[in-house]
């Protein structure tokens, strides 16, 4: 059976072509987007990578044709293909990629190499379903395997408790749980800091409450419940997504180290368990799942 059921990814709409560019820019490619598409091919886009050789280095351009039949299990056919060389010229590419959710039928295969052997294109790419999933099992790959495909996501534990029972991240509003839309969605909830307004003879600024809600309307309610006439004030907008990746994540727990405590900004005592809950809660996401495995002699820390 294979890992990745590429069905998950609807036919409808433009997420196939989503995945298609992220999968792509991954790989280091600049993705870009055709001027004009035209009713037929609105799949097409464009992308470059930097071919270098011994003296110099060029952009070499890429028409990416993006076909989804997982659905009905079929081939890619010479009749979905049309117009190859027409669309090459129009983009200005040089080579031709099919991003294909299934596989290559032989008389397109055909067709692409003679174009090539005859010169009029200069390569050709098929990136099928077993080439797409060889890398979506690596590691570097792993957060777009969870983005597009949930139920890989849920098999292979992509959340990792800290504790007995998992924490999850609820907007404060309407209660969604943000942790787990990490894998979907992109910029959908906002981590937002309340300090107190400064007395007249107080330097350190005072955290006073953190809340988390989706952008938007959910963000706008809660600011009106805790702003409106307090005397706090948001000071700080974090998407979470951007708290979720693993050298952000670092960086935020150094500075949060570094900071409490200092002349800089305090926290209250309320304040602060959010603050801690919410960087337990994200560990779920950013740390790798722990071994079991004992170490089989304690070890001395700077503490000890």
């Amino acid at each position: 059976m294979n890992l990745f059921d590429f069905s998950e990814i609807p036919v409808e709409g433009e997420r196939w072509v989503r995945f298609a560019k992220e999968f792509l820019q991954h790989f280091g490619f600049h993705i870009e987007t055709l001027p004009y598409r035209d009713t037929e091919n609105v799949f097409d886009f464009c992308a470059v990578e930097q071919v270098s050789g011994k003296f110099n280095y060029h952009p070499f351009r890429w028409l990416v044709s993006c076909r989804h039949k997982a659905i009905t299990r079929t081939a890619v056919k010479e009749g979905d293909e049309t117009n190859i060389l027409e669309r090459l010229l129009h983009s200005k590419a040089d080579g031709f990629i099919g991003f294909y959710s299934t596989t290559v039928s032989p008389p397109l295969e055909s067709h692409l190499t003679e174009l090539k052997n005859k010169l009029l294109i200069k390569d050709y790419r098929i990136l099928d379903a077993k080439f797409l999933e060889t890398y979506l099992e690596t590691p570097g790959f792993a957060r777009i395997a969870f983005r597009y495909f949930p139920n890989y996501a849920q098999t292979h534990q992509a959340l990792h408790l800290i504790e007995d029972d998992y924490l999850p991240i609820l907007c404060e509003h309407c209660r969604k749980d943000l942790l787990k839309l990490l894998f979907t969605e992109d910029h959908e909830g906002v981590v937002v800091r309340l300090r107190r307004q400064k007395e007249v003879h107080e330097e350190t600024t005072v955290i006073t409450n953190i809340y988390v809600a989706c952008k938007g309307d959910c963000d706008a309610e809660l600011q009106t419940k805790y702003c409106n006439g307090t005397n706090q004030h948001a000071v700080s907008w974090t998407h979470l997504s951007d708290l979720a990746s693993s050298s952000t994540f670092l960086d935020w727990t150094l500075s949060l180290l570094q900071k409490i405590g200092t002349d800089e900004f305090t926290y209250t005592t309320s304040a602060l368990e959010k603050e801690l809950y919410l960087l337990k809660a994200l560990s779920q996401y950013t740390l790798r799942e722990p071994t079991g495995k004992k170490l089989t002699s304690p070890q001395k820390t700077t503490f000890s």
